[in-house]
């Protein structure tokens, strides 16, 4: 193991994402903090080799082909960024998948804002501080998302269903956030994004599910969205509801994939950097800016990975644990 570097802005930023989001992979990873994959997988790899992360490759369902890592923080990563332990109990299977197909969610949005002009994902919280937003107590959502788009800003929850609980279950659910809210006086522009598997989960779940606000948008590809409970009312992602557009609050050029493609004088990146070792230069590639999108704060406490998984450097099953 290498000595451990000094970090920089952008490593910190990595460590805390991951702290709030692990797994994540090297191309979600470039998405969020790089413009290149070279210098991604460069930093990703010094990051490795100084304890502060590990890859994991997941166990091939079928042949052929070449799996992405995952990657997850090292005790040794938490302690550096000051992040709670991962929550017991271990994460199985089923919620690293669930983990996964919540990511993937908000990195399309990620990758969607990129290729529009005047949208971005300003913020992207985890399970834990979404609970807190909304008031804490038993109502978890999956995440909380506030994405920009040049007529106003989408803020959300997210419910992703996997299709393993009862839909009385899930309206209960549903019918908490609409207590929550109550006493929200903005909870008109109130959205929750249900992702269901199929259109007939979706219409069982709108059986049970209250008529709003705060609104409950059921979607199967994640572009159209579907007014529960009655089903009537379609809308694309842009044409749900909207507040109003706070650019002074939330500029856009500090979105998720976007800050950390800005410019700035090298010399202000060189001050903020350090020369990694192996002849890794840190972070020359892009500008440092602070993450506004909630990654500098405290993250929530994470959960305590064992999936069986292949560890690159063993080459055998192994498990990631919290300290």
């Amino acid at each position: 193991m290498l000595a451990l570097p000094s970090l920089t802005v952008r490593d910190r930023a990595i460590l805390e994402r991951m702290a709030e989001h692990e797994p994540l992979t090297t191309s979600e990873l470039q998405l969020l903090f790089f413009r290149g994959i070279r210098t991604c997988r460069a930093r990703l790899k010094l990051l490795e080799d100084t304890g502060l992360m590990c890859r994991v490759y997941p166990a091939r369902t079928s042949r052929g082909g070449k799996s992405e890592p995952l990657w997850f923080l090292t005790a040794a990563g938490r302690r550096a960024i000051d992040a709670p332990r991962r929550r017991p109990p271990g994460l199985s299977i089923p919620d690293l998948e669930h983990r996964r197909a919540v990511a993937r969610f908000f990195l399309d949005l990620v990758e969607r804002s990129l290729t529009r002009q005047g949208e971005g994902l300003y913020t992207w919280y985890g399970e834990a501080r979404a609970a807190a937003g909304i008031g804490g107590g038993a109502l978890r959502p999956d995440g909380y998302g506030r994405y920009l788009l040049p007529q106003g800003e989408l803020t959300f929850y997210l419910e992703l269903d996997r299709g393993n609980e009862p839909a009385k279950r899930v309206g209960e659910k549903l019918a908490a956030y609409e207590r929550a809210l109550a006493n929200d006086p903005a909870r008109r522009y109130g959205n929750i994004l249900l992702v269901c598997q199929s259109r007939r989960r979706l219409a069982n779940l709108a059986r049970h599910a209250p008529a709003g606000p705060p609104w409950t948008w059921g979607t199967i590809d994640g572009e159209h969205y579907l007014l529960l409970p009655d089903l009537n009312d379609e809308r694309m992602l842009e044409r749900l509801p909207l507040r109003p557009r706070e650019q002074e609050m939330h500029p856009l050029e500090r979105c998720l994939g976007r800050a950390w493609r800005a410019e700035q004088p090298r010399a202000t990146q060189m001050a903020e950097t350090t020369t990694g070792a192996a002849g890794v230069k840190d972070d020359s590639d892009s500008a440092q800016p602070r993450d506004p999108n909630g990654s500098n704060r405290r993250g929530p406490t994470g959960d305590a990975g064992r999936p069986r998984l292949r560890h690159r450097r063993a080459g055998t099953a192994t498990s990631v644990r919290g300290e």
